[in-house]
């Protein structure tokens, strides 16, 4: 069995790539385990790892079949509560193990970048969003609306953007970018497979070549399946921001103008 990390950052489409993934009776991934929010963390971490440290934490995660089984009752549970197809598997059958996270959950737990640096076996995804802009008009969209994924097409609402906070919000996400790359860089022992957003969601068929390169990366067959979570905001920016011609103002002749095309 071998294990791989999504390493990313939020809403950059690593929950369609985890859930992919995990239509395969071969593959499990737990999605995020570091951000307080999850349950992982909450149940696990801060009872019985917080002492004993990140390292500790992840080997458990990676290896426990009881955490194995805890995470496909759970899944079962919650795709029974949704209307969604089980996929119940077991241990013995699943050739890779992984999760993923965000490099600024990361940053917040000393070791877990260590903890993949030192393990050159752990099989690295990099997902990226290359436009900034877009991905904080998503993360703000999720904030008011409490919505990350949807399994259904929902109609799209205009949000209101806070300039002095998108200004701020895309310094720092340019620097974490930066940080990210430079992190992905020094994995020089191990196999890196580097995946753009909009590369990656350009059409069906980008959707489909990047889903079987994926697979062979961890050393599998690809699926024919897919996920079935669908886009929740419009490609287009004025139809998503009710302040569009407002935002388009204060970008323009600045570093970010870049990403309103």
């Amino acid at each position: 069995m071998n294990k791989h990390f999504i390493f990313t950052s939020g809403r950059s489409g690593s929950n369609y790539l985890s859930n992919t993934l995990n239509l395969s009776k071969q593959v499990v991934n737990y999605g995020e385990v570091l951000g307080e929010w999850t349950i992982p963390h909450k149940f696990l971490y801060k009872h019985i790892f917080k002492n004993k440290g990140v390292v500790a934490y992840l080997n458990y995660i990676y290896s426990s079949d009881i955490f194995f089984y805890l995470g496909q009752l759970y899944s079962c549970f919650s795709h029974l509560k949704n209307g969604r197809k089980i996929n119940f598997k077991l241990k013995r059958n699943i050739e890779s193990v992984g999760v993923k996270d965000f490099f600024v959950t990361m940053n917040r737990h000393a070791g877990s970048f260590q903890y993949v640096s030192d393990d050159p076996e752990i099989k690295v995804i990099y997902l990226y969003r290359s436009n900034i802009l877009k991905r904080y008009i998503s993360l703000v969209f999720m904030s008011e609306n409490n919505q990350a994924v949807s399994y259904n097409l929902i109609k799209n609402k205009k949000i209101h953007i806070n300039i002095e906070d998108l200004i701020e919000k895309l310094n720092i996400y340019e620097l974490n970018r930066k940080n990210e790359e430079m992190f992905v860089l020094s994995l020089n022992r191990h196999d890196v497979l580097n995946i753009e957003y909009e590369e990656y969601f350009k059409d069906a068929d980008s959707i489909n070549f990047w889903n079987k390169k994926v697979f062979e990366f961890i050393g599998l067959q690809a699926i024919s399946d897919l996920s079935q979570q669908k886009k929740i905001l419009s490609n287009s920016l004025k139809d998503n921001v009710l302040n569009y011609d407002e935002l388009v103002t204060s970008i323009k002749g600045t570093q970010f103008e870049k990403y309103l095309y």
